[in-house]
């Protein structure tokens, strides 16, 4: 099977020379461990008990999670083959111009060793030193050197997976090797997402669909497998053959990688209103993102919340604060009445608001069939990276609360709040929220939430809350009850006003003239 190709393709003396320059670069191993913490973990088996695949990669896998027995399927082998075009794309495609003539090629131009061959060695040799970084930002303590066992069964999976015996011998085997094939892919579609949130067209916008030819909508599916948790790679990776690949030309900073980011994901926001132009204090929390999945994360949990200041990392609230509440149907009965928030004055889908009133405000969440994943990832990255908030849990956690019915569901989808948009049985969405946080913990002493669901217990429980309540669902249930109250009423106003009259003209006659 042939890859896709800028130019023709390089001779086999060139691609011989490839599998020299990474076999050689690759052999350069580090010694030692950098003291940090992992930032990304292994979800834990009770946040995973009950579903076979919500953390697994559909399409493509990225870092050594995941061994070569997932790779190997159709769709998978073909974004495989693809991670090797992007390196080629970015170092052909980026490369300074020979002969010191400042300026790129109009066309594509073909591989040249004397040209291409420093930069792979300069790409390769960055990750040989990152190593210690790359094995301590994984939680698994076992050696990540190779993809797989011993060295006939990656010449078999390679195999597999490139049936072009040049192609299988440049695809290395070694995690130097496969950090820059995925930080190649990865960084080659930042890049294009980057251009196209600045209304640019990237250099290869047409080259995609020759390579995943036959596979409509692959490029959504990629985008959702990039927020698993088991499927990334550390961040400064890509930072890293960033600024290897950059160009005399190039004026790319950390930031292009943080606006790609936010334009590939901004489809997948839960309220679709991801900020395409984060601000300055925004934007700074997101240079230090981990991983995709952290971006993706800090992007939509920096929200200022009704609660946000007591319950902040750094101020633990009162450990008796409510961790429950009634589900939505009860507080109804109850008196507390539902209302979605508009995109202009909720700054997020976590920011709920409760009114003295007794109106719980809940910005619209729309559910499609990627959200259970997407939600699950977001709460294993919570349960498992000790330095995050927890306010997706904590969500969770209260939607669940509310949700226990189907008519729980079907009160908040009249209110505009919860939107189903899941294929199947729409009653299926009812246990979403149950599902996604089984097995997850809310501290009580850090959940933005405790303080409001304390305020909706306390009200709940009040006498005229419920009284109101009962008036309106027992007398005034129907249009028609409340047309005759109003009559009735008005009757006897009327009836009240003659009486009055009457009585007046009898002890205050008119004076004769």
């Amino acid at each position: 099977m042939k890859i896709m190709k800028l130019s023709p393709e390089p001779t086999k003396k060139s691609v011989q020379s490839l599998l020299h320059l990474i076999r050689t670069a690759s052999r350069q191993r580090l010694d030692g461990w950098m003291q940090q913490w992992p930032t990304i973990y292994v979800v834990p088996g009770d946040l995973a008990a009950g579903k076979t695949d919500p953390y697994a990669p559909a399409t493509v896998c990225f870092g050594p999670l995941f061994g070569p027995a997932r790779r190997v399927t159709d769709g998978m082998a073909k974004l495989e083959r693809y991670k090797l075009c992007c390196l080629r794309k970015l170092i052909v495609g980026r490369s300074p111009s020979p002969a010191g003539t400042g300026t790129r090629p109009a066309e594509p131009a073909v591989w040249k060793p004397e040209v291409h061959e420093p930069m792979l060695r300069s790409c390769v040799d960055a990750m040989t030193r990152l190593l210690p970084r790359i094995r301590a930002s994984y939680s698994i303590a076992s050696s990540m050197d190779t993809i797989a066992g011993d060295e006939n069964t990656v010449r078999e999976v390679k195999m597999l997976l490139y049936p072009n015996p040049e192609v299988a011998a440049v695809m290395g085997s070694t995690l130097a090797e496969n950090m820059l094939l995925d930080g190649c892919f990865i960084l080659h579609r930042l890049l294009k997402m980057a251009s196209r949130a600045a209304g640019k067209r990237y250099d290869d916008d047409d080259d995609d669909w020759t390579q995943v030819f036959g596979r409509r909508g692959v490029w959504a599916l990629v985008t959702r497998d990039l927020l698993l948790l088991h499927n990334q790679i550390p961040l400064f990776v890509i930072k890293a053959l960033l600024k290897q690949l950059k160009g005399p030309a190039d004026i790319e900073d950390d930031d292009v990688l943080v606006d790609g980011g936010l334009q590939l994901f901004s489809s997948l926001h839960p309220r679709r209103r991801l900020q395409p132009s984060p601000d300055d204090s925004l934007r700074l929390r997101l240079r230090d993102a981990h991983h995709l999945l952290h971006l993706f994360y800090l992007s939509i949990t920096n929200i200022p919340t009704q609660s946000s200041a007591s319950a902040s990392p750094d101020k633990k609230l009162p450990p008796e604060l409510t961790q429950w509440v009634p589900c939505a149907k009860e507080l109804e009965d109850a008196g507390v009445r539902f209302r979605a928030r508009k995109d202009g004055t909720a700054t997020g889908f976590l920011d709920i608001r409760f009114s003295a009133v007794g109106v719980l405000e809940i910005p619209p969440l729309q559910l499609y069939d990627y959200s259970e994943p997407l939600f699950r990832n977001l709460i294993a990255f919570e349960q498992t990276y000790p330095d995050t908030p927890g306010h997706v849990t904590a969500y969770a956690i209260f939607m669940d609360c509310l949700v226990k019915t189907s008519d729980d569901m079907r009160l908040l989808h009249s209110r505009g709040i919860l939107l189903n948009h899941m294929s199947g049985d729409r009653e299926a969405a009812t246990g979403f929220f149950s599902g996604i946080c089984a097995g997850a913990h809310a501290s009580a002493d850090r959940n933005y939430l405790a303080p409001l669901m304390d305020e909706v217990v306390r009200y709940q429980s009040g006498r005229w809350p419920q009284w109101r309540a009962a008036l309106l669902r027992d007398y005034f249930g129907n249009p028609w009850a409340v047309i005759a109250f109003v009559a009735a009423a008005i009757v006897l106003a009327l009836t009240m006003l003659q009486t009055f009259y009457t009585l007046y003209a009898y002890y205050q006659p008119p004076k004769q003239s």
